[in-house]
């Protein structure tokens, strides 16, 4: 045999060596470590046979063989490359994976977003920065002319890809993003003017009275604007039951501890006689030492020109201190009931100065008409003193009592959290007032429509006069709801990973919120009842409003609610008892609770899914009214809320739009019908992408909204001069108008206009 027959054959035992004598490749181990990696890979693939066989040995010898295998091949592979990675850096200097894990932790809170893409571009950087600076040092130091040929090629060509990797990725970071955003369902588009004849005034337009300013707060407050001439001094007050972890340097910082918290505010009000409703507003959460509270001087100067007194609360110490909080590692905690809270101590002042004779305020305020505002957190807090204010105690500690009873009828959220304090471990249910939630599609911070579940837990008495409303707001973000905050919702250079460039603009943003808030407020505190329409139909507000889309819910204490979905898990039972349900060719048929973009939310729904050319009849769903409990007139109208769940098809389609017939039926069989269509549209889910491409699915871009319908049954009556609508028996909803699709329906009821 040659030498060169004998080389080869070596090479050929060389590669077959795993297969040939596997006990080999543990020669470089100690017998000890040979001893306990034998024994513990027999152990575990003999308990791995024995629980597969468990799992899928009832399938038969050969699906087991080739399931467990196949899985086996699997977790080799995954921990053979996590074994090689760790290999790896065993292999760099322990210098650079020290600086390299360091950087690391530095480059994430540089990126401080979402997870998903903070790991991506924290990773990438440290690849291809670490690769940048190798090959520069090589270069630098003249390395490379000692190389081969093949080793300069490689190099040039790592370091051409490594640069144009780094352009690439800088351009991606300093860009703003894409502005391609879809608006085929705009409000003006969507409700033509010829349908919305009005003599209601511009809600966003400054009114008769000129505006005065002042502001108070307890003395020596950390900002000197509430202590300036012509100010009013308050009294500290002790929050130290309301919040956990207040850190030493966040006393030094502010000059006060949890047992002295200032109650400071900005108020701007009418220069009249009075007296005035009364207009608490709340900041969130932001960077503590940027404050917050000016961010609302628009709200103040357009409501005080119109009759309310306004004032804008400053609760920034309660806000995020990275250098007082360590970062993260001593944040303070529980401050959520502490911003409710607060807002009572606020309004306490304030019935004070009320009642006292020679106080600027002296009967120019009225306390049985005051409005809750709050954003972000704020908007969470602001249920939580409307709850409050009913309570004798507080929830979490029987010895703090409480003693408010404030005139609270109204109560905002904008962009507001919900859930993140929970009174005795319960979701805040509040009862008789008024309520409107607003929430920007492409919110960056509350991505989620938290203010709809906060919504859907409102309930009336019978015979009062309340309303509930949301809106959504497709290319509104979080920030720009305050002047402070803008465009950018996230803190720092985290705001790069955001897609910014398809947000409204700010103008635009603020003005949409002046109309729903001065529309809201002047329907509920000041008695003008016409500015309801609005929150029932967005197109009353169609020439003040932004031309973007809009997706609007409403409910009042004049309807009677027959299902709200939230009672069982009965799906022939109606939440009014003695009512019944069924469906008829449904592809889906369920109650769910309503999946947002981060969450199961606190509230449920109907799903009903349709393929007319699967089905062997009309699909349909019907709801049998209940023989007591509703009073239902000529007058009456079927109102139900509905909302889109089908995330498949894109919003630019033309097809898109959901329609159907909802059908009446009396006792005595007559049966009128009447589009969907004609009363309204079923807008789809809009698709918020707040990421940049190609990240764009990192996040979810979509959640089924709500959107209210009203048919009064005067107009069935139309359809059909047979049909007696006060002996209304059933409401159908007849899937035969739209060839396939699924939707969600709650809060099917019976509204009686307010005579």
């Amino acid at each position: 045999m040659g030498k060169t027959e004998l080389i080869a054959n070596e090479s050929v035992k060389k590669r077959f060596a795993w297969f040939t004598n596997p006990f080999k490749r543990l020669a470089p181990l100690s017998p000890g470590w040979k001893g306990a990696t034998l024994t513990l890979s027999v152990i575990a693939c003999w308990i791995y046979l024995v629980q597969g066989y468990y799992l899928i040995g009832m399938r038969g010898t050969g699906d087991y063989f080739i399931g467990t295998i196949l899985f086996l091949l699997a977790v080799v592979l995954i921990t053979g490359v996590i074994a090689g990675l760790l290999h790896f850096t065993k292999r760099m200097p322990s210098r650079y994976v020290w600086l390299a894990l360091a950087s690391f932790c530095l480059l994430c809170i540089g990126f401080i977003g979402p997870v998903q893409l903070m790991l991506i571009v924290t990773l990438s950087m440290i690849v291809a920065f670490s690769l940048l600076g190798a090959l520069l040092y090589r270069w630098i130091t003249g390395a490379y002319r000692e190389a081969k040929t093949i080793s300069k090629v490689m190099t040039g060509v790592v370091a051409a890809v490594t640069a144009g990797f780094i352009v690439i990725g800088g351009y991606w970071l300093l860009h703003n993003g894409s502005t391609d955003l879809v608006k085929l369902y705009r409000l003006q588009a969507m409700k033509p003017a010829n349908r919305y004849a009005t003599t209601m005034a511009n809600p966003s337009e400054q009114g008769s009275f000129r505006v005065k300013t002042l502001t108070y707060g307890s003395a020596n407050s950390y900002r000197k604007e509430f202590n300036a001439a012509g100010s009013l001094e308050t009294k500290q007050v002790d929050g130290s039951a309301f919040v956990e972890k207040w850190s030493s340097s966040r006393t030094n910082t502010f000059g006060f501890g949890p047992d002295a918290m200032p109650l400071n505010g900005s108020v701007w009000y009418p220069d009249g006689g009075g007296p005035f409703p009364l207009v608490m507003v709340v900041h969130g959460n932001h960077l503590a030492t940027d404050y917050s509270d000016p961010g609302y001087e628009y709200l103040g100067n357009l409501l005080a020109s119109r009759g309310y007194i306004v004032v804008s609360i400053d609760e920034n110490f309660l806000n995020t201190s990275p250098y007082d909080d360590l970062l993260v590692l001593n944040v303070l905690e529980k401050e959520n009931s502490a911003r409710g809270w607060l807002m009572l101590e606020h309004l306490k002042v304030w019935d004070g100065w009320n009642r006292t004779k020679g106080n600027p305020f002296y009967g120019k305020a009225d306390m049985s008409r005051i409005a809750l505002i709050g954003h972000s957190r704020g908007g969470e807090a602001v249920t939580v003193a409307a709850a409050y204010n009913k309570l004798a105690a507080s929830p979490e500690n029987g010895n703090i009592k409480f003693d408010y009873n404030f005139g609270i009828r109204s109560v905002l959220s904008i962009a507001g959290t919900d859930g993140q304090y929970k009174p005795a471990g319960q979701p805040t249910v509040l009862k008789d007032l008024n309520y409107l939630a607003i929430q920007g599609a492409h919110d960056m911070d509350v991505t989620s429509f938290d203010g709809a579940s906060q919504y859907n837990r409102i309930s009336f008495t019978d015979g009062s006069d309340y309303l509930k409303a949301s809106v959504y707001i497709y290319g509104a973000n979080h920030g720009q709801f305050n002047t402070v905050w803008g465009r950018t919702d996230g803190v720092g250079l985290g705001n790069k990973l955001f897609n910014t460039a398809q947000l409204m603009p700010q103008e635009e943003q603020l003005q949409a919120a002046k109309v729903l808030i001065s529309s809201f407020l002047d329907a509920t505190l000041s008695g003008k009842s016409e500015y309801r329409e609005i929150f029932q139909d967005l197109g009353y507000a169609r020439e003040w409003l932004p031309d973007t889309m809009y997706i609007s819910n409403y409910l009042d204490s004049q309807t009677t609610v027959v299902s709200s979905y939230d009672e069982d898990i009965d799906l022939s039972t109606t939440t009014l008892p003695g009512g019944r349900l069924f469906g008829e060719q449904l592809k889906e048929w369920k109650e769910e609770k309503v999946k947002m973009k981060f969450a199961s939310e606190q509230y449920s729904a109907v799903r009903l899914g349709w393929d007319r050319a699967t089905a062997s009849g009309v699909p349909a769903y019907t709801v049998v009214l209940p023989d007591r409990g509703l009073d239902i007139r000529p007058s009456s109208s079927i109102v139900f809320a509905m909302a889109d769940r089908d995330d498949k098809k894109g919003a630019s389609s033309s097809d898109v739009l959901v329609d159907m017939t909802v059908q009446a039926e009396d006792r005595n069989g007559n049966a009128a019908a009447v589009p969907l269509s004609t009363v309204a549209n079923l807008l789809p889910m809009f698709e918020g992408n707040i990421v940049k491409w190609p990240f764009t699915s990192a996040l979810p871009a979509k959640e089924p909204v709500f959107q209210n319908f009203a048919f009064a049954l005067a107009d069935f009556k139309k359809a059909n001069p047979e049909f007696q609508p006060e002996q209304l028996m059933k409401i159908n909803f007849v899937f035969d108008r739209t060839e396939k699709g699924t939707v969600l329906i709650r809060d099917i009821g019976i509204r009686n206009a307010t005579e």
